[in-house]
């Protein structure tokens, strides 16, 4: 992308109006505002887990085999509907539009799976972009406990996911400044800098300014018995290369360039704190769901140690 286009044209929000939720609402709302009539579409989306059966399934009489088929079973959904899905969701499109949306706010219900639906409809609506609150889960209940957040990144393909947790911190007047690009030569690390460049080129509050951060893994340099160098230069390479590319993609703001060692998720999310950064852009790793699930990835990582920056994550 070194045309310069925005590049979050669709955005989809699954929301269900947790703190976490309306904070995903406020960084959409200036994803959209920032691409202005570029953007074609803001969906919000609620998905009808097994929540709202376990509240109303004593209501049904559990004797039939087929209780979507049930009038009662059909009255207790509606009522659900009327009075607390589809009010929740028009009061989430009319903040967009209060935070000064202008492009055309659609509003979805859908049954299942969370994490399935989310991905599925993203996909079948051809979205680039999914903006969505995380719940506070500590790393073990994440993985333990199965969260939306984590099985939407482990399905997701070919998208940008923002994951916005209810501390995230940011300036209205400019969200997504400073912001941290860490990098790592991959084609989704380049992706990410391309697409951060096209965000921060409509900042309309003063010159953006972001860092470049490698991190050499300090796991690598135990399997090489301590031979840095070559591990240096592969570092300041990426580094330049970054560089090169931010001006590639018409970058004219201001960059700083950081070269650590350690555990890249832990120093991502060490220096995310210390510099106070709005927003960390990345590319994920090219792991399978299985291995994403299981293992985790530095991105998903990095979610779990970090709370007050937004994290993005582009996925080919």
């Amino acid at each position: 992308m070194l045309d310069g286009s925005f590049p979050f044209t669709r955005i989809l929000i699954p929301y269900d109006g947790s703190p976490s939720a309306n904070k995903a609402l406020e960084w959409s709302a200036h994803l959209a505002r920032a691409g202005g009539e570029e953007v074609e579409q803001v969906t919000l989306l609620r998905v009808i887990g097994g929540d709202y059966l376990s509240r109303h399934i004593q209501n049904v009489d559990l004797r039939v085999t087929r209780m979507d088929q049930v009038a009662a079973w059909r009255r207790v959904r509606q009522h659900h509907l009327d009075h607390e899905i589809l009010p929740l969701l028009e009061k989430g499109k009319r903040s967009l539009q209060e935070k000064g949306v202008k492009a055309p706010i659609e509003t979805q219900v859908s049954e299942g799976k969370i994490g399935e639906v989310i991905i599925q409809g993203a996909e079948e609506g051809e979205y680039t972009t999914i903006v969505m609150g995380r719940r506070g889960l500590s790393p073990v209940k994440g993985l333990l406990l199965g969260s939306v957040t984590r099985q939407v990144l482990s399905l997701a393909q070919k998208i940008t996911v923002f994951v916005v947790g209810q501390e995230a911190a940011f300036n209205p007047e400019r969200p997504d400044y400073p912001l941290l690009l860490p990098v790592d030569g991959s084609e989704l690390s380049l992706a990410a800098i391309r697409q951060g460049v096209a965000l921060a080129k409509r900042c309309k509050a003063g010159q953006p300014c972001l860092t470049l951060l490698h991190v050499i893994d300090i796991a690598k340099i135990t399997a090489s018995l301590g031979k840095t160098d070559p591990l240096i230069y592969e570092g300041v390479t990426t580094l330049a290369d970054s560089r090169h590319t931010l001006l590639e993609a018409g970058f004219q703001g201001t960059v700083e360039e950081k070269l650590r060692i350690g555990d890249p998720s832990k120093v991502i999310a060490e220096e995310a704190e210390k510099g106070n950064y709005a927003l960390i852009f990345m590319g994920a790793r090219g792991l399978s769901p299985l291995k994403k699930l299981i293992l985790g990835s530095v991105s998903s990582d990095v979610l779990h140690r970090t709370s007050k920056s937004i994290v993005g994550i582009v996925y080919f």
